[in-house]
């Protein structure tokens, strides 16, 4: 893994990581940068080792790769984000050891760049590729041949976790009480559309008081911010940054909004599926994996009024949200990281003992 930074991937690592070693897995983990998720991987009880490095392109990365495979002498290896699928696909191959090409997203992720296609390359030779959604895996599906084993692994979350969580106590609400709470959170990049989002409270503030609290961080977070001062939404929107406390927030929503354009399996929808908080989703490929019109209601991540509509719908129809949450919450018991660690566990296995009679994509 490149980094242990506060998205999605990095924190799936880290679960994966303790689940595995419940298991009885002696697991390694490799990175270069440190960050929010590093306390996580280091109570799991995986062994860290810890690339020296003066940047993204630093040569060392790879040799110091090499140097920790030859030292572990791993069955199997596994790599995480575009960084460590090139680097790390290449110290597999050089040393021999069978390795898993992870994709945590779907195709509209990946213009066609040099980086992409060197990616492409790269995950031809893995030994197998794991998805964590069926766009993920239909991606890869038109490029690699046979050779090429494929899975599908969704993202698995810590229910348990999850439901120790206490709720947020927001002090800074307003009339904190009555008001209702929308909460979005994910990197401030195109893929997650929070200018559409926040577009859409322009309209929905004609109507009725609100909070939204914007929880991330990422390139696009100043030029959101500034949309939202521009559309006069200052009272009405929170830009909070990373969220240690994310579920406690969800507790607290009155409603989880994700208006990506994409995604592969999308944690927050999956936890707040767990928190029990009603959902508000664009119309994706994605979000029809886990959900449907008995558990979320879908938008057009394209049009601000239709979400705004959709938005003042929802808050008025507060037995509505409540019984489509129930739902989801029942159904997010399918994705327990005991169970998503077993399946991982099992791909390891057969890739490290050779065994080809598991047909791809399961």
């Amino acid at each position: 893994m490149p980094s242990m930074a506060g998205g999605g991937a990095e924190r799936q690592l880290t679960y994966l990581c303790r689940e595995l070693v419940t298991l009885g897995w002696d697991v390694h983990v490799a990175f270069v940068h440190g960050g929010p998720n590093l306390s996580r991987l280091e109570a799991s009880g995986a062994t860290v080792h810890r690339l020296a490095a003066s940047g993204n392109y630093d040569p060392r990365i790879l040799s110091g790769l090499v140097r920790v495979i030859r030292a572990v002498k791993p069955d199997v290896m596994q790599c995480w984000l575009l960084q460590m699928e090139v680097l790390g696909g290449l110290a597999a191959r050089w040393t021999r050891t069978p390795w898993v090409f992870s994709e945590r997203a779907s195709e509209q992720a990946y213009p066609r760049t040099f980086k992409m296609w060197l990616r492409r390359k790269i995950g031809s030779i893995a030994t197998a590729i794991v998805s964590n959604s069926r766009a993920g895996d239909q991606y890869w599906q038109r490029i690699v041949t046979a050779k090429v084993r494929r899975y599908i692994i969704p993202n698995g979350i810590p229910l348990e976790e999850i439901d120790r969580a206490p709720t947020a106590h927001l002090t800074d609400a307003p009339a904190a009480s009555q008001t209702p709470i929308l909460l979005n959170a994910g990197r401030f990049e195109y893929q997650k559309n929070f200018e559409t989002f926040v577009r859409a409270l322009h309209i929905v503030a004609r109507e009725r008081a609100f909070l939204a609290l914007c929880c991330g961080e990422g390139p696009l977070r100043g030029r959101i911010e500034a949309l939202a001062t521009e559309l006069a939404l200052d009272s009405h929107v929170r830009f909070a940054g990373y969220a240690p406390n994310l579920w406690a927030l969800m507790k607290r929503a009155d409603l989880v909004v994700s208006t990506s354009f994409f995604e592969g399996s999308p944690n927050v929808v999956l936890e707040a599926m767990a928190c029990g908080c009603p959902l508000v989703v664009s119309e994706i490929p994605t979000h029809r994996e886990i959900l449907d019109e008995e558990t979320a209601v879908f938008v057009n991540p394209g049009d601000p009024q239709q979400i705004a509509r959709t938005l003042v719908q929802v808050l008025n129809d507060r037995e509505g949200a409540t019984r489509r949450a129930a739902q989801a919450r029942a159904r997010v018991q399918r994705y327990s990281l005991p169970a998503v660690a077993r399946e991982y566990a099992r791909v390891y296995g057969e890739i490290s003992n050779g065994d080809d009679s598991t047909p791809a994509a399961e």
